[in-house]
């Protein structure tokens, strides 16, 4: 017992040391990472077996629809005011958390939009006698306002710093909607492969927003009835919102752009093959955004002039680790695509060369610029680097396929890494 003491006490010596010399609050990390972790392990667990059922039981040519619907269904949602999450984070890290149920308010009545402009892209494909998409769009439209409304809860929980709460309710969320499309691919391929394609594809986003829309709302009305939000607001929360959400307009487009050029200059099946080229690398993007979340409490409370000290040689180690395991995916990935996705090994070069495009996302300044509420720098950074990943994208996509879009993308975040290190002096 003693000894184990002993080295309890020297690990809090070691983290206390190591917290002076890096200047970070390694505490308060170990105790968002531990559970970040854990959310992410679980997520990966859910997404691993979501993979395998689309890649061993259902085909190509349904896949490859289902990702070009996600990426027009991301770019309608721009009218829900998608960017609101953050800017409830940092009001709530300032005890203003009356923000949170104005915000979910506001983002139902603007959804409303959203589901509009589903039934508007159900009657184009409609009128171009389209057979496969005008039944699925309407099925979404149905759920969209609720479906990116309630997930205001993930941010009001973020800002106060409520990790373990938000990664068990997330989590929950991607475990049983994951296992309900797994369910549901299952019985397709087992008893209903012969359907249309138009009947699978509304059958699945049915399931896919049913579950999501349900779990989130549920999760919402317990934050709310646990937590009990005060009433005190920043009057800026709803107009800084706003405006993340229009400078990210710009970003939202082209980040659907490669997929929506591939589906139409390609066609289903090299979607297919695209998006599993970029599905494991974009768990360690995802890993990355789930930091700068778990940073944005922190740096909402902190001097410009302390960030400024002190973030670049942050963003160096964080880069440095990912560079480590982007080479670790680079030479165990030829082993995953064999034994996992034997149909898709025609994606596995496209993959190994996209992994390295990550890196450079290490040096992202987002969080930093959204905590201090910095509109004119946040408008200038999310309007530059669209510009250039979407013409980076109509010019080389129709080119050169796929490797066009890998290319793009590489390029484009080698570009907006050092904009980043750019805005870090203006900070």
């Amino acid at each position: 017992m003693d000894m184990l003491i002993k080295t309890k006490n020297q690990i809090f010596h070691l983290i206390e040391a190591l917290q002076r010399y890096l200047k970070i609050d390694l505490f308060y990390l170990i105790k968002g990472e531990s559970w970040l972790l854990l959310g992410k392990a679980i997520g990966l667990m859910a997404s691993f077996a979501l993979s395998l059922a689309w890649a061993n039981w259902i085909d190509k040519e349904i896949y490859g629809h289902y990702r070009y619907i996600l990426s027009l269904v991301g770019i309608i949602s721009i009218f829900s005011l998608p960017e609101m999450g953050a800017a409830v984070v940092q009001a709530v890290a300032r005890n203003l958390e009356g923000s949170f149920l104005r915000v979910f308010k506001i983002q139902l009545k603007w959804g409303l939009l959203a589901s509009l402009a589903a039934v508007v892209i159900a009657g184009y494909y409609w009128l171009m006698g389209n057979a496969n998409l005008p039944l699925t769009f309407l099925v979404i439209a149905l759920f969209l306002p609720l479906f990116n409304a309630s997930v205001t809860y993930l941010a009001f929980l973020w800002g106060k710093k409520l990790f373990n709460v938000q990664i068990i309710y997330d989590s929950t969320t991607q475990v049983v909607a994951a296992s309900a499309i797994v369910l549901t691919l299952f019985l397709i391929k087992t008893y209903w492969a012969d359907w249309p394609t138009y009947l699978i594809l509304s059958l699945i986003f049915a399931v896919y927003f049913l579950s999501r829309t349900s779990l989130r709302f549920f999760f919402f009305l317990r934050t709310k009835s646990k937590f009990r939000p005060n009433s005190k607001e920043d009057p800026k929360t709803i107009s800084f919102g706003k405006h993340l959400t229009l400078s990210g307009l710009a970003d939202l487009v082209a980040g659907n752009l490669d997929k929506i050029l591939l589906f139409h200059y390609l066609g289903a099946v090299q979607l297919a093959v695209y998006s599993f080229a970029t599905l494991i690398p974009e768990q360690l993007n995802s890993l990355l955004k789930q930091i700068s979340n778990l940073t944005l409490p922190k740096f909402s409370l902190r001097s410009r002039k302390e960030i400024r000290d002190t973030l670049l040689k942050k963003l160096f180690y964080l880069s440095v680790l990912i560079a480590i395991l982007a080479l670790g995916y680079i030479a165990i990935a030829p082993f995953v695509y064999q034994f996992l996705f034997p149909k898709y090994l025609s994606s596995l070069p496209y993959s190994q060369i996209y992994v390295l495009s990550i890196i450079p996302l290490s040096f992202s300044v987002g969080a930093v610029l959204r905590a201090k509420m910095m509109v004119k720098q946040i408008y200038q950074i999310r309007l530059i680097t669209p510009i250039v990943r979407a013409l980076l994208f109509i010019v080389l996509i129709p080119m050169y396929g796929i490797w066009g879009a890998i290319l793009a993308l590489l390029g484009i975040r080698i570009f907006t890494a050092l904009i980043s290190l750019f805005f870090l002096r203006k900070i």
